[in-house]
């Protein structure tokens, strides 16, 4: 996939967060610590950058320089440049992991679909969030906790891994073409913002009963499902009548009232 890069914190996010339409009214932001405090805590965080694989991997590696003079590697240290630091394996793809291992291998798709980072508000602190689609790869998103780069390791897996959402969840959900995006919402929630992308009446198990075009909405802590708001255009409106879904590509959020 496209590859992202990810440094310090440096979004240019208030310390201090009200709503113009009720300015009397606190919000969740302003609870913990601000966002300025954030941005000092991991002010020498290991940039890193995230790129999905066909190996059917989620890749971080160290982006620390460490070329001398001549433009040799000057370290093999694990904590320097061009490092890996994490890989993750979507369970969407688990299934056709052995396909690696084929002398007859034709190529597959796997984590193709390019991450979204944004620093998000939610548990009463500040974090640093990846959020990806599989795109051709499968039907489904995760979400990582990327905040701390050291406590990248095995024994904090369960941490790491916030949440993944895929058409078992919901059938409407195709293959995750959509990039998503990651917005603050008017009830003071930070949410993740995705089109269900394409093909959702595939026969898996999981498919769509109408493939119809479909805008979700989840909460970010948790991958739950806070608004689908279905089009209702789907395989019957297909024009050529051969039945094919409707799917929608990446949406753009914008704000109307700051």
């Amino acid at each position: 996939s496209d590859p992202v890069f990810v440094g310090p914190p440096n979004l240019r996010y208030p310390d201090y967060w009200r709503d113009l339409l009720d300015p009397e009214a606190d919000q969740p932001e302003n609870a913990g610590a601000s966002y300025s405090a954030f941005r000092t805590a991991y002010t020498n965080r290991t940039p890193l950058i995230f790129f999905g694989a066909n190996d059917g991997m989620l890749h971080a590696v160290n982006a620390t320089d460490t070329l001398d003079v001549d433009g040799d590697i000057a370290t093999t240290d694990i904590s320097e440049g061009g490092a890996e630091l994490l890989a993750y394996v979507p369970s969407k793809v688990y299934l056709n992991l052995p396909e690696l291992a084929n002398p007859e291998y034709l190529h597959k798709y796997f984590v193709n679909g390019p991450p979204t980072v944004v620093d998000a508000f939610f548990d009463g602190a500040w974090h640093t969030v990846l959020v990806g689609g599989m795109a051709g790869g499968g039907q489904g998103i995760y979400a990582l906790d990327v905040t701390n780069p050291a406590n990248f390791s095995e024994a904090n897996a369960s941490s790491l891994v916030m949440w993944e959402f895929t058409d078992a969840d919901s059938g409407d959900l195709g293959y995750t073409y959509s990039r998503p995006a990651v917005v603050r919402l008017h009830n003071g929630k930070w949410g993740v913002v995705l089109g269900n992308g394409y093909n959702n009446t595939e026969a898996d198990g999981a498919a769509s009963g109408s493939g119809n075009a479909v805008l979700y909405i989840l909460d970010i802590s948790s991958g739950e499902v806070l608004k689908a708001i279905d089009t209702g255009i789907g395989a019957e409106d297909d024009p050529a009548g051969t039945d094919r879904p409707n799917g929608l590509a990446t949406p753009a959020p914008i704000d109307l009232d700051r």
